[in-house]
């Protein structure tokens, strides 16, 4: 895949497969457990997701907006559901001023995985929080993908970012991982009664979830060190015994002009 509009294709007509669907139901009920407990003034979706399938409807913040890449603002759907059209590594937000990013397959579309993370961190308020979605490049039913994305790796092509990797990226711009959510344990088959019958495999997930999950869900949070101020240490005075105040120069002579007689 050389460009993001295919990219970004993929990871759309991925969601349109049963294993996509059966994802996206049980990526619905983790986004709705982590957005119950988020709160905050502002939100904003972007990726693959942001534009066709609303994941802000769960979130208690009262002013979400949908972000959708410019690289593929030809699609009339996702323009009409978008609230503005953007950049992923260039956001026209202000510094510090959101409270919740929801991001969908953001790394996938990058050749500069590292300036998204930047660029969340940037928009983020202090103890803001991110939800990533990603495609778990080690699934087994990813193999055969795997395969030819080795034998035909080129600089032009992207890649599928580990759950270690990202988390190793975040830690190292301050934020706190608080929860790691991987889902989809059933292979991409187009046969209904077939994908059913492998509804096993969800079960032993729960098991080998980081082999089996197709997809994870990384919520972090932001982390600000605050730092104290600097405050001079004064010596206490020393302590006069008999009642004796110590004088200097100046008002020794204001005391010998004015009391003398004293």
């Amino acid at each position: 895949m050389k460009n993001k509009t295919d990219m970004f294709d993929y990871c759309s007509n991925w969601y349109q497969t049963l294993s996509g669907q059966a994802s996206l139901d049980k990526l619905d009920d983790v986004c709705a457990d982590i957005l119950s407990e988020t709160f905050g003034y502002y939100a904003i979706e972007a990726g693959v997701l942001s534009g066709t399938h609303d994941l802000l409807k769960y979130s208690r913040i009262a002013a979400g907006f949908s972000l959708v890449s410019k690289d593929v603002k030809n699609n009339n759907e996702l323009k009409a559901n978008s609230s503005v059209i953007s950049s992923i590594e260039q956001l026209p937000i202000a510094s510090d001023n959101i409270d919740l990013v929801v991001a969908s397959h953001v790394l996938e579309l990058s050749k500069d995985p590292h300036q998204v993370l930047r660029e969340i961190d940037r928009v983020l308020v202090p103890e803001g929080h991110c939800i990533l979605i990603g495609f778990n490049p080690f699934a087994l039913s990813r193999i055969k993908h795997l395969m030819g994305s080795v034998l035909n790796r080129n600089k032009d092509s992207y890649q599928m970012r580990s759950v270690a990797r990202v988390r190793d990226w975040f830690s190292l711009l301050g934020f706190e991982v608080l929860d790691v959510h991987y889902m989809g344990a059933r292979p991409r088959v187009k046969n209904k009664k077939i994908f059913e019958s492998m509804n096993w495999l969800e079960n032993l997930g729960q098991y080998a979830e980081p082999v089996l999950g197709n997809m994870y869900v990384l919520h972090v949070k932001k982390q600000v060190v605050a730092m104290r101020p600097y405050k001079k240490v004064w010596r206490a005075p020393a302590v006069l015994s008999g009642g004796k105040v110590v004088l200097n120069n100046t008002a020794q002579k204001i005391r010998r002009e004015n009391y003398s007689n004293l």
